[in-house]
């Protein structure tokens, strides 16, 4: 773990080396601030460390992902606002419950979280995507069969959806972290080779 620590110093030392301080990305009239990605980072860190997790990813993997979360976040909320659904308080305790009582108790459901990269404070947002990407998705396909070929169909109308606003927005994302894949909706690593950048002016 004193690896891992050392490279989250290091990543949080070069913060004022983005393009555009402070900002990781730009998602329509939607700011991703650096310190919102970094404070999951470091929760996730933290609950591993909390833990004694081995997991002990790379600094830049665990950071794109927590940004990904956070993009992908405004743009379920777009849908969601474009459909008139949303997902309730009680809905998301609801679920948060059913999740923990499967799996048997709080600390299982920390481990969870923990391996699957999910910042314990941006869980309750984490089942909020989830609960409006059901949804949206049961109205998108609306002909889907019940079972693993609807959720397939299901899955694939959400994704079509998240596509189309996606390509309708100014989305932009801070080299640090990456480059926006517009068809794949996703930050994957920065194409050296050219491709679709969009630096922060």
């Amino acid at each position: 773990m004193r690896r891992l620590a050392l490279a989250l110093v290091l990543l949080v030392g070069v913060a004022g080396c983005a393009s555009d301080v402070g900002v990781a990305a730009q998602v329509g009239e939607k700011t991703i601030k650096i310190s919102q990605v970094q404070s999951s980072v470091n929760s996730v860190i933290a609950l591993r460390n909390e833990l004694k997790s081995t997991a002990d990813p790379k600094i830049s993997d665990l950071s794109r992902g927590q940004l990904r979360f956070h993009m992908l976040s405004v743009l379920i909320d777009e849908v969601a606002a474009q459909l008139k659904i949303v997902a309730t308080p009680a809905e998301v305790d609801a679920r948060k419950k059913a999740i923990r009582d499967q799996l048997g108790g709080q600390e299982a459901l920390n481990k969870a979280i923990s391996d699957a990269g999910i910042a314990a404070e941006d869980f309750s947002r984490y089942l909020t995507d989830v609960i409006i990407e059901d949804k949206a998705g049961a109205m998108l396909a609306t002909g889907a069969p019940a079972g693993a070929g609807g959720d397939a169909a299901r899955g694939a109308a959400i994704q079509n959806a998240l596509r189309t606003l996606a390509k309708s927005l100014t989305v932009k994302v801070n080299p640090r972290y990456g480059t926006w894949d517009p068809d794949k909706v996703d930050v994957v690593q920065l194409d050296t080779t050219g491709g679709s950048v969009f630096p922060l002016n």
